[in-house]
């Protein structure tokens, strides 16, 4: 089920790299490799031991958050030009405060202190010029449905009775209710305020289901607009987040890091490095929350038989066989030339068949490397500001994969 919703759901974390230029994978022909011309630089080569149980409520929380990922709607979903990542890639929430990414703090004033099991937010922008449409969907997990009806109530009311947004929400107007097409059971919310010189709509639509809360919030040209998304939004969501299949009662301590084992065979993190969603395993569905391109990406890793992602300081995409693999590193790689208009850089020396590809921010003019490779049924990615230190974790990931 969860590898048919990936055509449904969402995010390219760090798209793959290059165009068709040397190095590109022949389909259907393992790529000659050189183990003695691999550097892995100080990245391990060496898989971790099981990674085992979260061990605290706390990690399991996390854990149970990321397992939601896949259960909550991409904004894409609804609109396909919803597909930029904005200032706020999608997390988990795991305290009652980190709401305040969700919604203005100055909504929370009747939330009540609750226990939060875990939550998941998941942003995007317009990729479209001049649209400047934002949609926010969030779920958070309770553990009762009466503490989710409690909590989606408080937050309602606490939208619609603001009187002053804030520091930094310059209202211009009082809220003021708006009904969501479908969905009585859901209040609306809408702002009026600036941003700068720019007067700015915001719709938050709050609706409780079972121990769940659902939360959108859409930044819009028009009143409608933003109803509609909303609306549609959750007419996907209900009926997906009843599916999940919660951790509550059972201990979230007890929850496993690594289900699949294929986090511990990825290059990890550096300590103190990553957010909320790095260091984890995901089944398709959730992994595309975190790709920059989900619905072309979606597709391919579908194509390719894709099960597990692993999320690191390198991507790892365990596909269906070798050739399924070198085709997905294809199309990753395809999909950074065709959007960021990269430039062809060079292949990771002693692994013919890997793709690099230099693309730069167009606003910071900083200079990202990208590169991509394969081992077997293992597609891999990276991504550095320094060509060969994405060269070196690439490296080390194909050897880690026992090259």
């Amino acid at each position: 089920m969860r590898i048919a919703l990936a055509a449904l759901t969402v995010a390219l974390l760090l798209a793959a790299c290059g165009s068709t230029v040397d190095g590109t994978p022949v389909q259907g022909t393992a790529p000659t490799v050189d183990p003695s011309a691999l550097d892995p630089g100080s990245y391990p080569t060496t898989p971790r031991p099981p990674l085992g149980q979260a061990g605290t409520d706390e990690a399991g929380q996390l854990v149970e958050g990321r397992r939601m990922a896949g259960f909550v709607v991409g904004p894409w979903q609804v609109d396909p030009a919803l597909t930029q990542i904005g200032a706020s890639p999608a997390k988990v929430l795991q305290r009652r405060n980190e709401v305040v990414q969700v919604v203005w703090p100055a909504m929370l004033a009747r939330f009540p202190s609750l226990p939060l099991v875990a939550g998941f937010v998941s942003e995007r922008t317009s990729a479209n010029p001049g649209d400047a449409t934002l949609l926010r969907n969030a779920v958070l997990q309770y553990p009762f449905p009466q503490t989710a009806t409690e909590a989606a109530e408080g937050l309602a009311s606490g939208a619609l009775n603001i009187v002053d947004g804030g520091a930094s929400a310059a209202m211009t107007e009082p809220m003021r209710a708006v009904p969501i097409p479908g969905h009585p059971e859901a209040t609306g919310a809408l702002m009026k305020r600036l941003e700068g010189t720019a007067s700015v709509d915001e719709l938050t639509v709050v609706s409780s289901r079972g121990p769940y809360v659902l939360i959108q919030v859409v930044q819009f040209a028009t009143p409608d607009r933003a109803a509609d998304l909303a609306g549609r939004i959750l007419d996907l969501q209900g009926p997906l987040i009843d599916t999940f299949v919660r951790t509550e009662p059972a201990p979230l301590a007890a929850l496993p890091r690594d289900p699949s084992g294929l986090l511990a065979r990825t290059v990890p993190i550096k300590p103190g490095q990553g957010d909320t969603m790095s260091d984890a395993d995901y089944d398709p569905a959730a992994a595309l929350q975190l790709e920059d391109n989900p619905i072309q990406v979606g597709t391919a890793m579908q194509d390719a038989g894709v099960d597990t992602v692993a999320v690191s300081q390198t991507t790892l995409y365990q596909a269906r066989d070798g050739a399924a693999a070198q085709q997905l590193a294809q199309t990753l790689g395809d999909d950074v030339v065709e959007r960021q208009a990269g430039q062809a850089a060079a292949q990771v020396p002693g692994l013919a068949g890997s793709r690099c590809v230099r693309t730069e921010d167009a606003n910071s003019l900083i200079a990202r490397h990208w590169c991509v490779g394969t081992k077997d049924r293992y597609t891999f990615k990276a991504v550095a500001r320094d060509l060969n230190n994405a060269h070196q974790q690439i490296a080390a990931q194909y050897l880690m994969l026992g090259g």
